[in-house]
């Protein structure tokens, strides 16, 4: 079993969508966004509703932006989140808060977030962490009408709340990401949803002009693509030995397409103004029109793993809804060395364990911009303790695996506390 990367994308599809490119040019954008409408049950005929960007981060900037809201606004953020987010509104000139997660949950309880809003409160962004579902935005839009509520669906695309709405679809707006680790991946890419008209019509006004990514940016980008997919393939020896051969070169000649060191630093920005590339639209296309299959494989490989790790001590995991689609299936362990122990046994047995987030602002050693360590415990304990388990077209379970899974949940679980 594989890594957390390119987990819908088949080799097929990179044909197809190049030959969708060559026959429909730039109407590959159209139908790579109508295609992402429909898989989140939205009419694609309704004007601006769904809006293609260069990356998650560009929508959510360029929503926030259309806002124009005074220097120094505060906007809180969940106490477990990527350094991109808080990022966006540092380079706008707002203030941030964190917001503490739920102990049994990677995300805010409703009730928390509502207390944590202030006077000075404009925006409100709220995660669906590895695609478990934070209910009740009915009822703080209510209670809260002058706040703008922002769902980060970056890892929660087919994700459906208590009452079947898709994720998206609940706040005032919602931004997605198409980065080669999420459910659906262009290589870089992401898509803004404007759900509410009033707020749809104020973008509209203060549309930003994106510019075409370059055609070296879009060949490294579907490089980088190809070698994350390469990896779902090849047998470890063979992998390692290409991996050896090829990691000097690569590097020289700049063809990995990555977040650079000093964005995560929050020393320099991205371009919030890139666009998708009609081509990486293409690729999108492909695993978009099946939607349904995708999100159905992910929710099975989620019910193996919870028959799998069920009554034992020490590993906990968040109850989700029935409409939940995970990003990857996560897991909160006694400690932090149970979980490192834990990591270095299933990849023993050729399963990739990963550790994300591994920070309150992912990646550890970000400037964290706005947070105070000891702000968020429960956050910082799911950073130390966080296992989390792949999921998608190339992640399925032998039957050696489903028995090595289980000896070492039962080898480094521990007692609950």
């Amino acid at each position: 079993m594989k890594g957390h990367v390119a987990g819908a994308l088949r080799w097929r599809d990179l044909p197809v969508a190049l030959w969708h490119w060559l026959r429909r040019g730039t109407a590959s954008l159209e139908d790579f966004r109508a295609a992402f409408a429909r898989s989140l049950g939205l009419d694609p005929a309704v004007d601006g509703e769904v809006r293609l960007f260069g990356s998650g981060r560009a929508a959510l900037h360029a929503f926030t932006a259309s806002l124009d809201l005074p220097p120094g606004s505060e906007v809180l953020l969940p106490g477990y989140t990527c350094v991109v987010v808080p990022n966006v509104f540092m380079h706008l000139g707002l203030t941030v808060r964190y917001v503490d997660i739920a102990r049994d949950d990677f995300n805010p309880t409703p009730d928390a977030i509502s207390e944590a809003i202030s006077d000075e409160t404009r925006l409100v962004v709220v995660p669906h962490n590895f695609g478990l579902v934070t209910e009740g935005l009915d009822e703080l839009r209510i209670q809260h009408p002058d706040v703008v509520f922002v769902e980060d669906a970056a890892h929660a695309w087919g994700s459906t709340d208590a009452v079947g709405r898709p994720v998206g679809t609940l706040g005032h707006a919602a931004f997605f990401s198409f980065e080669y680790s999420k459910p659906l991946t262009t290589g870089i890419g992401g898509a803004l949803v404007i759900h509410h008209p009033p707020s749809r019509a104020r973008f509209a006004a203060r549309l930003p002009a994106l510019r075409a990514p370059s055609t070296g940016t879009v060949l490294r980008q579907l490089l980088t693509l190809c070698w994350h997919r390469l990896t779902m393939s090849l047998p470890r020896p063979a992998l390692s030995a290409l991996t050896a051969l090829l990691r000097a070169p690569s590097r020289m000649l700049g063809v990995v397409a990555k977040t650079p060191d000093s964005e995560v630093a929050g020393d320099t920005q991205p371009d919030y103004r890139a666009g998708l590339h009609p081509l990486s639209a293409a690729v999108g296309w492909t695993q978009a029109r099946r939607f349904d299959a995708i999100h159905a494989l992910r929710r099975a490989q989620a019910a193996d793993f919870d028959a799998l790790l069920t009554n034992l001590p020490g590993w906990e995991w968040p109850v989700r809804a029935p409409g939940a689609v995970l990003l990857r299936y996560p897991l909160l362990l006694p400690d932090a060395a149970s979980r490192d122990a834990a990591v270095v046994a299933l990849e023993a047995a050729g399963i990739v364990g990963g550790t994300w987030f591994d920070d309150v602002v992912h990646p550890r050693g970000s400037r964290r911009f706005g947070y105070t360590a000891g702000d968020c415990p429960q956050g910082e304990r799911a950073a130390r303790t966080v296992l989390n388990l792949p999921l998608g077209l190339h992640a399925r379970l032998s039957a050696s695996q489903r028995a090595a899974v289980r000896a070492i949940a039962e080898r480094h679980g521990g007692q609950l506390r």
